[in-house]
């Protein structure tokens, strides 16, 4: 049997999660624009300013993100204690009760109650890291690229259906029944689906070789281990930024498409489907073949580059043409981008630090998104195109940066997240 047939046994029940955890956040994410932004959902009360509903949607999305950044690595460090498999399911049941609590509070008309949700989920959301570094775990060295692009690929089926599930369920000219909350039901769902599925079908891959002190603070120690040596600190940058572009984008994408061409709850969720194929695209080939084919470096800076003048294409044109034609390249160049920076700061450390290593990306990137998200909620009443040219000056600055960077190329000088040298 192949190595990649053997992969794909080991890794089915972990790409399942990720599909699943894909899906999950793809139905809510769109609804979300909807239920806050649009008066007509009543969600919020019609004498609620155009900036006061901004600030709320960004303060859900950034509630969320923020509470992934204290709770993902906090987890990833439990993973290394208890094992994958017991983080998993930690996480799965808390993905669970915390859209349960988001859809009584939608159900009840109570933002408390959404944010609470939010927050439950948001903090147990340390899936795909743990994933990750399970899947890094059983990857050998020259499949690895493939291997993190399969993972990406997983996350990029998810975020195809789940906006054409949440647009179904949530449309109430289908079926009378259907509503904003049915979604976050649907979502509660499947995680728990997700959880038999990981009792059942999962095989534990990390065998404990040390205790790791297990703090809440973790993540503002990780977050800042990031910048201590020299060539995580340049691609801890660089990402930041890279994330900073990618999170304005993809954010506000679907309120710039509500306000600019009055797109209804469907043509968004059509839309967000339509950059999951984008995302499954560049994961699911593209990344691969560039990263056999060309320096991975030189295609980050590429990538980055032309991603960002797709979306200026699409704010200059003023017509949804564009966006429709250009946003399953910007979702396929971005997914490659970000595949191959994964790779590269894989690449900076030793297999022994894989899950840390990791651990350092999920939280640059859920701190960027969540506090990116606060920022832009806003700045986004400034006028609807602002998020989207904050969007391209942060992809085009994070390929100038990506330009400038050398790779040192010696692992044995990267900081050692147990020794702390």
């Amino acid at each position: 049997m192949s190595s990649k047939n053997n992969f794909f046994i080991a890794a089915a029940p972990l790409l399942l999660i990720l599909f699943i955890d894909g899906m999950g956040l793809g139905l809510v994410f769109p609804i979300l624009n909807n239920l806050i932004v649009d008066p007509s959902s009543h969600f919020i009360a019609l004498s609620y300013s155009e900036s006061a509903r901004n600030f709320i949607f960004g303060a859900i999305v950034a509630s969320f993100m923020l509470s992934w950044f204290f709770g993902a690595p906090f987890l990833g460090d439990l993973s290394d204690n208890i094992g994958r498999k017991k983080s998993l399911m930690i996480c799965l049941i808390g993905a669970t009760l915390g859209y349960l609590i988001s859809a009584v509070g939608i159900m009840g008309n109570s933002i408390v109650l959404l944010i609470l949700g939010r927050i439950v989920a948001g903090f147990t959301s340390g899936s795909q890291p743990i994933a990750q570094a399970a899947i890094i775990d059983i990857s050998e060295p020259q499949h690895k690229t493939r291997n993190i692009s399969y993972i990406l690929l997983a996350l990029s089926l998810g975020f195809i259906f789940g906006p054409l599930l949440g647009g179904v369920l949530s449309d109430k000219s289908i079926q009378p029944w259907f509503n904003f909350s049915l979604p976050f039901f649907f979502a509660a769902g499947i995680s728990l689906l997700n959880a038999l599925f990981l009792q059942f079908l999962f095989i534990e891959t990390f065998t404990k070789t040390q205790n790791v002190k297990i703090k809440l603070h973790r993540a503002i120690e990780i977050f800042i281990a990031a910048f201590r040596h020299e060539k995580i600190r340049v691609l801890s940058l660089i990402f930041l930024i890279m994330v900073f572009g990618w999170s304005s984008f993809y954010t506000f994408i679907s309120m710039y498409l509500l306000k600019k061409y009055n797109f209804d709850a469907f043509h968004i969720t059509l839309f967000m489907a339509f950059m999951g194929v984008g995302f499954g695209i560049g994961n699911g080939f593209l990344a691969n073949f560039c990263a056999k084919r060309f320096n991975l470096r030189a295609t980050v800076i590429v990538t980055l580059f032309l991603g960002s003048v797709g979306i200026l294409i699409t704010v200059m044109a003023e017509r949804p043409l564009y966006a429709w034609w250009s946003i399953i390249p910007i979702a396929a160049l971005l997914s490659v981008a970000y595949a191959l920076i994964l790779t590269i700061f894989s690449n900076q450390v030793s297999d022994t630090a894989q899950g840390w290593v990791m651990g350092i990306t999920g939280a640059i990137m859920a701190l960027t998104f969540g506090i990116n998200s606060l920022m832009l909620g806003l700045l986004s009443t400034l006028g609807v195109n602002v998020p989207l040219y904050i969007s391209i000056s942060g992809l085009a600055a994070s390929a100038m940066l990506m330009f400038l960077f050398k790779d040192p190329g010696d692992k044995s000088r990267v900081y050692n997240p147990i020794t702390g040298h």
